[in-house]
């Protein structure tokens, strides 16, 4: 665990410096591997090896940019294919680079809910349902409040007259919604925080100018402040409380109950009862050619036995049993053609998926027209642009409801 943390924290410090440059170039290759994980597809022969793929990621400090870091250096070994991602802090700015095809895909989280149901900050006319798909599904080590150890707050209802982070634009503002909402809390008993991005909020919560952070039980900054004299702790999520986890849920559909054993001052004998979802999800839209998408499953998966010999966290996180776990079990998840190509090619996809596709499809499709119709609509009423996120929110869940696949 201390050489997973060192290690991890002499790696946020590399990627800090990396970061002046805002790209991070690298090179990507494959092992020759004959079991499902890390398994080559007899017909990789035909799809072109690109030169470059570019991925917007997560800013620094975030265990999702951490990640994507030893992906690439896993990936280093053999292939002259360099990926080049670009670290972003909100989740809404990290879309645009795809939506406008600047890159081919991007790493995200709770957004992808949001984004494919056209929801909360896409509920605005400039976005609405969103067509992702899927190139791999990681696991969330743990999504937890994070607070400084001598902090006092133990559970969400502490959290009340505390000072909570808000950054514009950004999915861990429900986040924190929810962290509240589990302790039958509002922003109305807070103190509202208003930082930069993701990376702003983590260095508030070490320099103590904020109370508690939403992030991964790994982020780096929880072990510096496992390392500091006030200690790291920790808002637990206790899936016995089932009133707690309703009020998260109408906030928050993907999370769902997670007892992480792995992160800062975490273990198999002191495990935090947390939340986890997809995280980070490598998402494109749906124009994507297939062809790159096959490529981005397929360096993924055969590089996995090499990150896993890097790197704990990528060892339990990244595995092609975790990625399609996840995708069975988790709402909304659409896998691109391409990359279902890829994995019925080395023959871990399961009959029964290709239904769960065409339902997915089949309710992007419904969203997608309820979207126009609803527009249509405002125009026709005369609603004003300040107004139609509420109104087609209504209508989005009078006619669709919450997802339940």
């Amino acid at each position: 665990m201390k050489r997973e943390g060192s290690f991890m924290l002499r790696h946020s410090r590399m990627f800090v410096v990396l970061s002046v440059f805002m790209v991070l170039s690298i090179v990507m290759t494959f092992p020759d591997i004959a079991q499902a994980q890390g398994k080559s597809s007899t017909q990789s022969s035909a799809v072109k090896t690109p030169d470059i793929v570019k991925l917007a990621t997560y800013d620094i400090g975030a265990t999702g940019y951490v990640m994507y870091g030893f992906l690439g250096e896993a990936i280093s070994e053999k292939f002259k294919t360099k990926l080049r991602a670009l670290p972003i802090g909100t989740d809404i700015a990290r879309m645009i680079p795809v939506q406008n095809k600047q890159v081919e895909f991007c790493g995200q989280g709770g957004d992808v809910y949001f984004a494919a149901e056209g929801l909360d900050r896409y509920a605005d006319k400039k976005w609405g349902p969103q067509p992702l798909r899927v190139a791999w599904l990681a696991r969330q080590p743990g999504h937890v409040g994070i607070v400084r150890g001598d902090s006092g707050i133990k559970k969400c209802s502490d959290l009340k007259g505390k000072r909570v982070p808000w950054i514009p634009g950004s999915v861990f503002n429900t986040f924190h919604e929810g962290l509240l909402a589990f302790g039958n809390l509002t922003w109305n008993d807070v103190q509202k925080v208003q930082v930069s991005g993701f990376g702003a909020m983590l260095k508030a919560l070490v320099d103590g100018k904020i109370d508690v952070a939403m992030a991964a039980i790994t982020v780096p900054p929880a072990y510096e402040l496992q390392a500091s004299p006030h200690g790291v702790g920790y808002i637990e999520l206790p899936a016995a409380d089932k009133a707690g986890w309703e009020r998260l849920n109408k906030l928050l559909p993907a999370l769902s109950p997670y007892k992480s054993k792995f992160g800062a001052g975490v273990s198999e004998e002191k495990p935090v009862e947390c939340s986890s979802y997809p995280y980070p999800a490598t998402v494109a839209y749906d124009f994507l050619d297939d062809d790159m998408a096959y490529f981005m499953t397929k360096a993924i998966n055969e590089s996995y036995p090499i990150m896993a010999k890097k790197s704990d966290l990528m060892k339990r996180f990244w595995s092609m049993e975790e990625c399609l776990n996840l995708y069975e079990n988790s709402k909304g998840y659409i896998f691109h053609p391409g990359s279902v190509r890829y994995l019925k090619e080395i023959g871990v996809w399961k009959a029964q998926w290709d239904q769960v596709q065409e339902k997915r499809l089949a309710r992007q499709k419904a969203l997608k027209d309820l979207w126009n119709k609803t527009i249509s609509e405002a125009q026709s009423k005369g609603i004003k642009d300040a107004d139609f996120p509420q109104f087609w929110t209504k209508k989005h869940n009078e006619m669709l409801g919450v997802l339940a696949d």
